[in-house]
């Protein structure tokens, strides 16, 4: 057998997460069943060439994201999106990232994490011409909010990346004078205020509120 690293979840229930992954495209393979319960008590799903074990003795979890994920390589993720958005719980639709990919977020009924990502060019990702360094130099830091909410900015092949505390960096494409547009699947814009030298705040409106950062040291 081939050297290779499968994952293997432990659920509250074996059979009801196997029914849910075969719905959204996964495929069944070993099953066993529980003698002493009914149901199963572990299962293997495959989707192409990638394989998940599941096991009983999971908890669920009131957190909003649970220790481990799941990423899976696939084609197409819009069309995906669109079979799947009105079937399962969406974290987060279709969405370019600053690794090459396309992604979109899913939660499975136990409540973590599907990531399916597809490849796209460069030209694709970042449709806006790189700058000098230095000209986004004064964007660059960590800023705070009064909640404690924090962002950091920072500078990738000359365009910026914000990283949003426990997210993955979001690329920030230029709309006007110190104002941008996150590359996430959900309308929003950010805005900088200028200090002495760097910015010294920006603003980040979503879903029509507004949240104001200030630069820390």
């Amino acid at each position: 057998m081939d050297k290779n690293v499968v994952p293997m979840f432990h659920v509250p229930d074996v059979q009801k997460t196997v029914d849910w992954y075969r719905e959204i495209g996964f495929t069944v393979g070993a099953t066993y069943g529980d003698d002493n319960k009914g149901g199963l008590s572990f299962a293997m799903v495959s989707f192409g060439a990638g394989t998940v074990m599941f096991s009983s003795g999971g908890h669920l979890s009131p957190r909003h994201r649970r220790e481990v994920d799941l990423y899976v390589y696939t084609e197409d993720v819009d069309r995906l999106y669109d079979q799947l958005k009105h079937r399962v719980e969406i974290v987060e639709g279709p969405h370019n990232m600053f690794y090459g990919m396309r992604e979109v977020i899913v939660r499975d009924l136990n409540g973590f994490w599907i990531t399916f990502g597809q490849e796209v060019p460069p030209d694709v990702l970042t449709p806006w011409p790189p700058v000098e360094a230095g000209l986004l130099q004064p964007y660059a830091g960590r800023f705070k909010s009064d909640e404690g909410s924090q962002v950091l900015i920072t500078i990738h092949e000359g365009r910026l990346l914000a990283f949003p505390e426990d997210s993955p960096g979001l690329f920030l494409q230029p709309t006007g004078d110190d104002t941008f547009t996150p590359s996430m699947s959900d309308p929003a814009r950010v805005s900088f205020e200028r200090g002495d030298g760097l910015m010294s705040a920006l603003i980040l409106e979503l879903g029509g509120k507004s949240m104001r950062f200030l630069r820390v040291p």
